[in-house]
């Protein structure tokens, strides 16, 4: 399967054009926008119950009966009808009063298309972080990639020190065994690593809606510095996610939509008064027992006042309201849950940012200490001082510190990404385009 045409082979992409490319392609935002527009399109169908209705109407045909008449004024006992009619109305239908219905269903429409745009919105922000993520992963993957790609050469120089010390009497062919060994060792962790890179590209290009054949090439993520540490206290950015999550938005929303759904179930209650008017014409003819045809074309009309209250309906008006305040409990009860959840995410990333950015800093100053031991053991080992235990001890010990500042970097990033979009901050691609320094 070709790349697609929006895909350069030979471009390197940033996680900006990444998640540009992936607003364009994946169908969950398309989705969420449909449903924001349904949304918008609702609160217009409930907005023309204020309206007026006016309705055009036609009939035609021709009509043949019999009826039965007096026997004194007809022999027969009955008179025969046969009628063309044409006959067109035009009527009007007006809800004058309904004790708030239609405000209510206003209400609860315009508060269901709030919720529907901010669904959008929050289908966009998990999008964004959904690509990032993956960036970040990927590029922790190359990262660890190349570490271990190091550490295979590292345990090659080891690997040559035994054989030449070997060949000149000064080891046993069990430290050569044992040195291949660990070469061979180092020679499984480099497939594992890339196969672990494979992953995270299928993981990106499955965020970006992309198929799994891609030829896909994203900018390198060394560069880019971490997020610094939270300045800010705890309670304060809890309080910014209860403002402007989008998720939590959403419920409020819906709750007050339940809320205007309970006072129009419970305006049905109450009478309706209604306005009706109509004007028409008999454009026709009508003869009887054979008789000539005659018609008379004049306009007909009326206007009336119309009065409903619904008396009895068999519990149905109160089962809706009942069924109306059921659903506010629920969306009263699903905003709790979903806030106590924000709050625990909340909580969680502001957490994970410092101590990641913590675990960053001892993995870099233990990834000095073991290439500093790892020169010293394999210079003294080449040199017929050292042991190769110690040698191979340093370049394993060496060989994992790369790739926990890999990965320790990757999530660092992952966890920046994180605290923004659990606080309902991470808005649009441009967050990542210049980020803060450290």
């Amino acid at each position: 399967m070709p790349s697609p045409a929006d895909i350069d082979p030979n471009h390197v992409y940033s996680l900006v054009e990444l998640i540009d490319i992936a607003q364009r392609r994946n169908p969950s935002t398309r989705v969420a926008w449909e449903q924001a527009r349904q949304a918008a399109i609702n609160v217009g169908i409930a907005r023309a119950a204020y309206l007026p209705a006016l309705t055009a109407s036609a009939v035609a045909g021709w009509e043949h009966f019999a009826t039965p008449f007096p026997s004194n004024l007809v022999p027969q006992g009955f008179i025969v009808y046969n009628a063309q009619e044409f006959i067109p109305q035009l009527a009007v239908n007006y809800l004058l009063f309904d004790f708030g219905g239609r405000s209510a269903a206003v209400e609860a429409a315009g508060q269901l298309s709030i919720a529907g745009n901010v669904a959008f919105t929050a289908a966009h922000q998990q999008l964004i972080y959904n690509v990032a993520r993956a960036y970040f992963t990927l590029d922790g993957a190359d990262a660890a990639l190349r570490a271990a790609r190091q550490a295979l050469a590292d345990a090659k120089v080891v690997q040559q020190s035994a054989e030449a010390l070997f060949g000149r009497g000064l080891n046993t062919i069990v430290d050569v065994q044992l040195a291949r060994r660990t070469t061979a060792q180092a020679q499984y962790d480099l497939a594992q690593a890339d196969t672990a890179q494979h992953d995270a590209m299928y993981t990106l290009l499955a965020a970006m809606d992309l198929p799994p054949t891609t030829k896909l090439r994203v900018a390198n993520a060394a560069d880019r510095p971490l997020p610094p540490r939270t300045a800010r206290a705890v309670d304060d950015v809890l309080s910014a996610a209860l403002r402007q999550r989008p998720d939590l938005l959403a419920n409020v929303a819906k709750l007050r939509a339940s809320d205007a759904e309970i006072a129009a179930a419970r305006s049905a209650l109450f009478p309706k008064a209604l306005l009706s008017a109509n004007v028409q014409g008999n454009i026709g003819r009508l003869n009887v027992n054979n008789s000539p045809y005659s018609g008379v074309v004049q306009p007909q009309g009326a206007a009336l006042l119309k009065f409903e209250w619904p008396l009895y309906t068999g519990g149905l008006l109160q089962n809706k309201l009942t069924l109306a305040q059921s659903k506010r409990e629920e969306a009263e009860a699903a905003l709790k849950e979903r806030t106590d959840q924000a709050l625990r995410e909340v909580a969680l990333a502001y957490d994970q940012v410092d101590t990641g950015l913590q675990q960053y800093d001892a993995v870099i100053a233990l990834q000095t200490a073991s290439e500093a031991a790892f020169h010293s053991a394999s210079d003294s080992y080449a040199h017929g001082v050292g042991t190769l235990a110690d040698a191979t001890s340093a370049q394993t010990g060496l060989a994992s510190a790369r790739a926990a500042v890999a990965r320790a970097h990757a999530q660092s990033l992952i966890n920046g990404a994180a605290l923004a979009f659990a606080t309902g901050e991470l808005t649009s691609s441009e967050d990542f385009a210049s980020p803060p320094p450290r």
